[in-house]
């Protein structure tokens, strides 16, 4: 069939979608099957993911012509997380928790978002409960999460940490379970962050790897197998963003020159030079379209002073987070229903061997009971925090029963402790 685009899309549950397009077709045609299929409503948190013909990963851009931005057939897609929300309450339906979930488990496994042994084995308990209900010792017999995978090159007993943590989350609901999960992720230091490799040029050019997330531009040392944390650079003091070729430049509002009546000659320049035109490209693009997602009203809000490039012919043209969670909302103030939802088992097609959970949970995150002021989680870390790891403080009863005194090793060599000042787990529960 000459006149059709064959697009396969993999899901975060590890299932394909198959779809039929028209080479006429944009790629917001694409996007707009794949989110209907997914039932998602806050679809602008998502994107597609494919290889380009010079083997590099971009994003679909939804006003172009997929014929323009495709290589030769055939056509493969990922559907992932495309902008990480700073904090989970910002996410509005129980759909878009639970696809959270399953990029952020993805992220873990990748070693995407290193922590520390407890944390990860919380986590990994928060995923099983979400995905087969309250333990059940009659249903669950011993060995049932030996085909768990949560992390690459689990540590001895693992498994056996997992379990006893999932025993004491008791009944909580598969909803409970993907909003503490996502909170614990939120808390650790790279969550939310696409990474790029790429060179910082000062006297001599050094290897470097650059991050984009909600909260600005972090800048990391050395490869990505062992970098180390320089500066993150929040977006309010981020005045400008180019590139010309192979290099990118970002200009930098410093403490000095943040100063009333300081010179505009205080501002730092940094240099990033790539190894291709088109990686330089597709870093400036996502810069553009993060910055506009998470600090713009809406996304033809730009002001002349925009810190991009205004003859560069880029924009973002979705909805940005403060819109998504503006149409949350009818005029009157009332929320909106939520999207119809039917939880499926993720596990069933990777990892677990097993049914779909006993029940499909419709409870309404913003249903919970209010946690008191003085019960509230702490709030996400902030970059400056990232700069200087903070002391872990409790995971919780149930964590702190499998606490040897010693100290857990961690997870990954960087970064050694997580960014995370939880409350405790049991109050968060209230």
């Amino acid at each position: 069939m000459p006149d059709i685009i064959l697009c396969r899309v993999e899901l975060l549950d590890e299932s394909v979608l198959t779809l039929d397009l028209s080479k006429k077709a944009f790629g917001h045609h694409l996007l707009e099957k794949v989110f209907h299929y997914v039932s998602v409503r806050e679809k602008d948190y998502f994107g597609l993911q494919f290889e380009n013909e010079k083997g590099i990963l971009e994003w679909v851009d939804s006003l172009k012509p997929l014929k323009k931005q495709l290589r030769d057939a055939p056509h493969s897609f990922r559907f992932l997380v495309k902008f990480y929300a700073a904090k989970p309450e910002d996410l509005q339906d129980e759909a878009t928790r639970y696809l959270y979930c399953l990029q952020l488990r993805k992220d873990l496994l990748n070693g995407m978002l290193p922590c520390s042994i407890d944390t990860a084995a919380l986590l990994a308990s928060l995923a099983v409960q979400s995905e087969f209900g309250e333990y059940d010792p009659a249903e669950h017999e011993d060995g049932y999460l030996e085909s768990f995978s949560m992390l690459d090159n689990e540590p001895p007993e693992f498994v056996e940490r997992v379990q006893k943590l999932h025993v004491t989350h008791g009944k909580m609901v598969p909803t409970e379970a993907d909003y503490l999960f996502t909170l614990e992720c939120s808390r650790l230091s790279y969550y939310g962050i696409h990474f790029y490799d790429t060179f910082l040029e000062r006297k001599e050019q050094h290897q470097a790897v650059l991050g984009v997330s909600h909260d600005g531009v972090s800048i990391f040392e050395g490869s990505r197998q062992n970098m180390s944390l320089k500066a993150v650079h929040d977006w309010s003091n981020v005045k400008q963003v180019f590139f010309s070729k192979k290099k990118l430049g970002l200009i930098i509002a410093t403490s000095e020159g943040a100063a009333a009546g300081a010179a505009a000659s205080a501002d730092m320049t940094l240099f990033f030079r790539f190894e291709r035109e088109s990686q330089c490209k597709i870093l400036w693009k996502n810069i553009v379209e993060t910055h506009t997602f998470f600090r713009r009203l809406r996304s033809d809000d730009l002001p002349k002073d925009s810190l991009f490039n205004r003859s560069m012919s880029h924009r973002y043209s979705g909805r940005t987070q403060r819109q998504i969670m503006d149409d949350s909302f009818n005029p009157d103030g009332s929320r909106k229903p939520e999207a119809e939802f039917a939880r499926t088992s993720s596990l069933t097609r990777q990892h677990f061997q097993v049914a779909t959970p006993r029940y499909t949970s419709r409870t309404s995150l913003h249903s919970r009971p209010r946690l008191a002021k003085e019960n509230s989680p702490s709030p996400c870390p902030s970059p400056a925090k990232l700069r200087s790891p903070a002391s872990s403080s409790s995971l919780g009863p149930a964590s702190r029963a499998l606490s040897n005194g010693s100290g857990s090793p961690a997870y990954s060599p960087s970064p050694s402790s997580d960014t995370e000042g939880r409350a405790s787990l049991h109050n968060t529960l209230i």
